[in-house]
């Protein structure tokens, strides 16, 4: 037993030291320059409040904020449904097809982000492939403008660009759930929504809750894709809002708090989300 667990840190070591010094090294270092001074593109070490009140007190943060909420939360919303969707029929009903299927799920992954970002763009432009067609039919006199540059394409492009990870992470759940419990559900008299609710779906929370919180992470950190197709006011995110920050005013204090200020608004995305799932008895309940 002792060499087993000796083996067992041994092999885990390198992984942790990688994690110490590209996660938690970077993030403290941008937790301490949080609270230092900035002026005219220079940074000074100090230790006050001022950037925490900037973006807790300011109502552009809360308009940045409720902006990305209502990007994040309906890219959440239909990646994991969809992702449930697919994994459950890749779990469940596909025999034949399943490895097709699942090669097709890994490949979307193997595209460019970039590539996959451009081909939105170009797909929904005013001189795109839908305006294009809808202008050839007849259907429309002038490009419809809320197709790029608004809400809804950086949607589309993040739902598509999360959907295979919420896939994956939902069909190894559903790939422990065993094939016969479902039709056990149905013989005992459960309709099919019935024994999915409560058959299917409660083994699998805690993916549901990985997946919806991981989904949120990367669409509230997102700026690639609402710089490239939103573009306007109602699309800027957190993310975007950081990487202003950072990279075009040098403020690192600022990027920094809102880095941090991001990262509690995760946590409590996620107790909220882990609480509605105990409700709806999605998850066990903690004693």
């Amino acid at each position: 037993m002792r060499i087993s667990r000796r083996l067992a840190v041994v092999l885990v070591s390198p992984l942790s030291l990688l994690l110490v010094l590209g996660g938690l090294v970077p993030a403290g270092i941008l937790f301490v320059y949080s609270f230092y001074d900035y002026s005219l593109f220079q940074i000074s070490p100090a230790f006050h409040l001022t950037w925490y009140r900037e973006i807790f007190g300011n109502s552009v943060y809360r308009t940045v904020t409720w902006n990305t909420l209502a990007i994040a939360i309906p890219t959440v919303v239909a990646a994991v449904a969809g992702g449930y969707t697919i994994a459950y029929y890749l779990a469940f009903k596909a025999r034949k097809s399943r490895t097709p299927l699942f090669a097709l799920v890994v490949i979307s992954m193997l595209a460019s982000y970039l590539a996959r970002i451009y081909a939105w763009r170009t797909l929904m432009g005013d001189s795109g492939i839908i305006n294009s067609t809808l202008h050839a039919a007849g259907v429309t006199s002038h490009p419809i403008g809320w197709l790029l540059f608004s809400r809804v394409p950086v949607i589309l492009a993040e739902v598509n660009l999360y959907l295979p990870i919420a896939t994956l992470i939902l069909f190894a759940s559903l790939s422990g759930v065993p094939f016969d419990l479902e039709e056990a559900a149905r013989d005992l008299g459960a309709g099919r929504l019935q024994a999915l609710r409560r058959v299917i779906i409660p083994p699998t929370g805690g993916a549901v809750l990985g997946a919806s919180a991981l989904c949120f992470f990367l669409s509230a950190g997102d700026y690639v894709t609402p710089a490239f197709l939103g573009g306007v006011a109602s699309s800027q995110t957190l993310g975007t809002t950081i990487a202003t920050a950072i990279t075009t005013e040098g403020n690192y204090p600022l990027g920094s708090a809102l880095s941090f200020g991001m990262l509690l608004l995760f946590v409590v995305y996620t107790v909220v989300l882990a609480a509605a799932l105990r409700v709806f008895r999605f998850l066990p309940r903690t004693r």
